[in-house]
């Protein structure tokens, strides 16, 4: 301040003082929350908000219909009851919902408004709520509501800890039971654990990590899992330091929370600005092989690197129409392949540059995710574009007419993964190893991070081409944009890794799944378009009663039966339709789905071992 004094004459001095002095008094007035706790077996718990600085007749508040990150309308307003507002002189005002979410307050007068309402929470899920007699869990878009014209406000949170419970939030503390958000976006994005949590803490590069576990399945030691959760953090971080970092602290927060729950029935993630809130059905030592990720511990870790990557790829780094979020409707976007294909590609890959499975463990691993990914029939429907833009219908939960998505669609993520192989290889070919995803990535961080507008498509195919240093539009256009077959022995042998598919011809296909009811009848759950059950007339939720004279039991797996046919067989099958008894002669075919397989070329290039090597962080 002396320097300045020194340099700036007085007149532009005192102007900049009332420059700053209006620009505080101009600053938004926080809203102020409460959250309080009925008894745990109600489930209820309490909010208030107080407002003020209000002007007009009236004010609008209102709950969030989906939660950013789950692209699903979840109608959170459904589990609100005894809405109430009063004046700050504690004057009772009128109020009326104008839609489902929407509670429109007829102010009188008054510029200053509390609401009270309370929220029902019994669902242990990434974006709901539950609260009960062992914990509190709040996700913010299913309990906050927020004033319509306020979001940009800041925010302060007191919450009525209950007797011996304690919290955890990424939120900014301001005390042990009082928090900050500078919006309701953060505040919104800023789950909370309240109970009697276990906590382990580790620092990599600058940042503390929180490790907070409430375990209902035995309380097994989480040690272990901690120890290896800070060699995936430590494989990830550095990605993008050079542009996210400052300083000491290579990450864009100093705090980071993991909000472990190990509930039964409960699984999957959601990631936050500095926090991810993830639900494991399986307790610490659970090891029991899982064919898709190898074991249900290695699926922990996954799952734990994928929600960490998000803290940078989409939660900073997202497509332009995610954000300022608007809560009121479904918003579309043709690139969560890249805000979650390629988080889920960098969190397998992170787990294998932790040294916490082989090389080729991994590459078993994408090569059951390749022969997966050509098996879907959405392929030919619908480019991993359109499965970004048309999520929404794949997260309805309250869908009830029958729909035909499990043959027109796929996921997004196994799309993303898949071509975010293609790019690496890509990329790393183009420039001599001398740059890779991780350079696109770190370019995107620059140019359109947060508190930047984020990206359109085009922005992410002008940033691989300048990263590759020429023209890989077409990459996009023919397998991301289109619909084409993605030849994976070209852009794999960039890498030394051989591609091998194998058609087991002599199996039979008959284009069926099954499904087994309660009562111990199976039923056909769906047939693939273009197959042989298609082609025969058998229709979805048909009763199958036997196959060639034989009886259908209770006990049996009707689709290990088709095994011993030869597929030029044809097959007598009786099922129950609405009631009456139909056969239909069921022509087989030969199995066209290709399986693959992937291994490290046995006499590789020095390009190609440099290019491996240096992909799978092999030193």
């Amino acid at each position: 301040m002396l320097r300045l004094r020194r340099l700036i004459p007085a007149a532009m001095l005192a102007a900049v003082f009332f420059f700053v002095a209006c620009s505080i008094a101009a600053a938004p007035a926080p809203l102020r929350y409460q959250l309080r706790f009925e008894r745990p077996n109600t489930h209820l718990m309490d909010v208030t908000v107080h407002a003020d600085a209000l002007s007009g007749a009236a004010a609008d508040f209102e709950m969030p219909d989906w939660a950013p990150g789950a692209y699903a309308i979840e109608n959170y307003a459904a589990n609100v009851q005894r809405f109430r507002a009063h004046s700050a002189e504690g004057r009772e005002l009128a109020w009326r919902k104008t839609d489902s979410q929407t509670w429109r307050i007829d102010l009188a007068g008054a510029t200053a408004v509390t609401i009270d309402y309370q929220v029902y929470a019994n669902t242990l899920q990434n974006n709901v709520g539950q609260y009960d007699d062992r914990h509190a869990f709040i996700a913010g878009p299913a309990t906050w509501m927020y004033l319509v014209g306020g979001k940009e406000r800041p925010i302060e949170l007191s919450i009525d800890v209950p007797s011996g419970w304690k919290v955890a939030t990424g939120m900014e503390h301001t005390s042990d039971h009082t928090f900050r958000a500078e919006n309701y976006d953060w505040f919104a994005d800023a789950p909370l654990e309240i109970s009697d949590f276990a906590e382990k803490d580790f620092v990599v590069l600058g940042s503390t990590y929180h490790v907070i576990v409430h375990d209902v399945m035995g309380g097994k030691d989480s040690s272990q899992f901690t120890a290896d959760l800070q060699k995936v953090v430590g494989a990830i971080v550095p990605i993008f330091q050079p542009v996210a970092g400052s300083g000491a602290q290579a990450a864009p927060f100093k705090d980071y929370y993991f909000l472990f729950h190990v509930w039964p029935k409960a699984g999957g993630g959601l990631e936050h600005l500095n926090s991810t809130q993830i639900n494991f059905s399986k307790d610490w030592d659970n090891t029991e092989p899982l064919p898709a990720y190898g074991t249900q511990y290695t699926l922990k870790l996954l799952v734990s690197a994928h929600e960490f990557f998000h803290a940078w790829n989409v939660k900073r780094i997202r497509p332009r129409p995610l954000g300022p979020f608007d809560y009121s409707q479904m918003v579309h976007t043709p690139s969560l392949w890249i805000s979650e294909g390629l988080t889920s590609y960098y969190g397998s890959l992170s787990v294998v540059r932790a040294g916490l499975v082989t090389p080729q463990q991994y590459l078993d691993g994408i090569a059951r995710l390749i022969t997966e990914f050509e098996k879907a029939p959405g392929r030919t429907e619908r480019s991993i574009e359109d499965t970004s833009w048309d999520t929404w219908f794949f997260g309805l939960r309250t869908i009830s007419q029958d729909n035909n998505l499990v043959n027109t669609a796929y996921s997004y993520y196994n799309g993303g993964q898949i071509m975010g192989h293609i790019l690496e290889f890509a990329i790393r070919q183009d420039t001599n190893n001398q740059k890779s995803l991780d350079d696109w990535m770190r370019l995107l961080y620059s140019h359109y991070a947060l508190p930047k507008p984020g990206f359109e498509p085009d922005d992410a195919v002008r940033a691989a081409s300048e990263t590759a240093g020429q023209d890989v539009s077409d990459i996009f256009r023919r397998y991301i944009s289109g619909k084409e077959p993605i030849p994976y022995e070209s852009y794999f042998a960039y890498a030394g890794v051989s591609v091998e598919k194998k058609l087991d011809s002599a199996k039979p296909w008959a284009g069926l799944t099954f499904t087994k009811q309660d009562n111990g009848t199976t039923t056909i759950k769906n047939i693939t378009p273009g197959s042989p059950a298609e082609s025969a007339g058998l229709d979805k939720d048909d009763i199958i009663v036997a196959l060639d004279g034989r009886a259908i039991t209770s006990s049996d797996d009707v689709e290990a039966l088709f095994v011993p046919y030869k597929p030029d067989a044809t097959i007598r099958v009786l099922v129950q339709r609405l009631g009456q008894m139909r056969e239909f002669p069921l022509a087989l075919a030969s199995n066209h789905y290709y399986t693959y397989s992937l291994k490290p070329m046995e006499h590789p290039t020095a390009q190609q071992q440099a290019i491996y090597n240096s992909w799978l962080g092999i030193k």
